[in-house]
């Protein structure tokens, strides 16, 4: 060593001290760390029988809450085993636990229910009471008939309450059969022949009394007639959709005729624009004439705009006044 500077032998007995600290990790993993093959299965197994040790426990104690409504102490006080049940009317909604463990419910069932109740849960129906947990068909079948749910908890009410709930809401449909027909002009009730309605006075009660038209068809008529203002002329009709104005125009006369005419120098655009014979393109048409050229004193006037033919203009005349 004496051959080797200081710093070269500092460094081999580092080199010398790092392979011994690899060598002896290797062998503390061979001999401490890693466990015989055998190992693991020795470990499953233990770990399989604790997991069977406590499902063997907890069936033990499923056994005894199962049995623990079963068991009933006799007057001596010694413990017997039996279902020692009694029968009787009873409300789910209001009694108390001590009534239902003598109904032959088990005591984790009772404080079931006395815990859904707590919560502001109630029985409204017989058929409710299956929903209590671990219900058996055997036990509801006795208690369903014994049950008694009070009207102030009842959801659905039985045939007598619901009975005297229908009573008003069938008289109100009877009275309103009888209103109806009242209203109902039968078939064979129309007019005679030779009868004349006025077209703009009449309306869809006594339209319905003609052949051929009811509430619907009056309803159009009677709308057309406020749309246009009173109808001038019977041909009017034919303007309205599906009417069939041939059958129909020997029972109309227009009476007064037009009861509602637009004043041309002075409406409005919208108030023009209303009318079936005007529409908005016509008005605004009307009024910039009004503007370039001053009032109107006859629609002949309009007739060199090209929206006033002149069969526009015959069916506004009626409607206008200067």
């Amino acid at each position: 060593m004496k051959f080797f500077f200081r710093s070269d032998r500092r460094a081999l007995l580092l080199l010398f001290i790092v392979i011994l600290a690899v060598w002896a990790g290797i062998i503390i993993d061979r001999k401490l760390l890693r466990q015989p093959a055998n190992a693991l299965p020795a470990l499953d197994e233990m770990a399989m029988d604790s997991l069977a040790s406590a499902q063997k426990e907890m069936g033990r104690v499923g056994e005894r809450e199962a049995l623990e409504g079963e068991y009933t102490s006799t007057e001596d006080g010694r413990s017997t085993m039996g279902p020692q049940t009694e029968t009787f009317a009873f409300d789910p909604n209001t009694a108390d636990e001590a009534t239902l463990l003598r109904l032959g419910l088990a005591p984790w069932q009772a404080k079931s229910i006395m815990k859904y109740r707590s919560r502001g849960g109630r029985y409204h129906r017989t058929e409710d009471f299956k929903r209590v947990p671990g219900m058996t068909p055997e036990v509801y079948e006795r208690l369903a008939p014994v049950i008694h749910i009070d009207r102030a908890f009842r959801y659905y009410d039985d045939n007598e309450l619901k009975a005297e709930r229908t009573k008003p809401i069938e008289h109100q449909a009877q009275t309103q059969r009888k209103q109806d027909s009242l209203n109902t002009y039968p078939h064979n009730e129309k007019f005679k022949e030779l009868t004349i309605v006025d077209l703009n006075s009449t309306d869809t009660t006594e339209l319905k009394h003609i052949p051929g038209i009811a509430s619907y068809r009056a309803r159009q008529i009677i709308r057309y007639r406020e749309r246009l203002g009173g109808y001038a002329s019977i041909e009017q009709l034919k303007e309205i959709e599906g009417l069939p104005v041939d059958e129909l125009a020997c029972w109309f006369d227009t009476g007064k005729g037009v009861y509602r005419r637009i004043t041309i120098n002075k409406a409005t655009i919208a108030e023009m624009g209303k009318h079936p014979y005007m529409g908005f393109t016509r008005a605004r048409a009307i009024d910039n004439y009004r503007r370039n050229y001053g009032p109107i004193h006859d629609l002949s006037e309009l007739r060199l705009l090209p929206d006033f033919t002149e069969d526009v203009v015959d069916r506004l005349r009626p409607y206008v006044e200067y």
